[in-house]
Parts: C-alpha cells; sequence; structure tokens
C-alpha cells in the first residue's frame, strides 16, 4: 500500500495518507477520505479535496497530499 504525505502550504509535513486514512506524524489515525472529503473520527467534515489541494470547508487551499510513495511490498528486488 502507498503512503502520501499531507503538508501545509509551507510544505511542512503534518500527517499523512495510507489508502483513504488520514494519520498524524504519532500515527494516531485522525480521519478518513470518502470521496472528496475528509471525515474526522467523529464523522464530522474536517477538509475538502480538490485533486490533490486539501481545502478547508469554505474552499480555500490549507495545504496539498504529496506523490505516493511505495512502501516496497510487491517491488522487484535489487
Amino acid at each position: 500500500m502507498s503512503t502520501r504525505g499531507i503538508s501545509n502550504r509551507d510544505g511542512e509535513v503534518f500527517g499523512y495518507l495510507e489508502g483513504n486514512r488520514i494519520y498524524d506524524l504519532q500515527g494516531q489515525q485522525t480521519g478518513v477520505v470518502q470521496g472528496q472529503v475528509v471525515y474526522d473520527l467523529d464523522g464530522g467534515r474536517q477538509w475538502l479535496l480538490d485533486g490533490d489541494a486539501l481545502l478547508d470547508l469554505k474552499g480555500n487551499v490549507v495545504g496539498y497530499i504529496g506523490a505516493p510513495v511505495s512502501d516496497g511490498e510487491g517491488e522487484a528486488p535489487l
């Protein structure tokens, strides 16, 4: 499964996306992606997704989701 870093507009990584789950840097799940919406663990809308852009609920860009980074499973050995 691939992982994608989540950064703020300044490029500082503050979390990551693995599958459809959002985690903070300590590895605690903080949300889940359903369609183009990120929900917190209580089911409230937290962010919106527009491609790789992370938007607040008013449509302002607050960050970005990085390119996928493979965990190495299924890759051929060197």
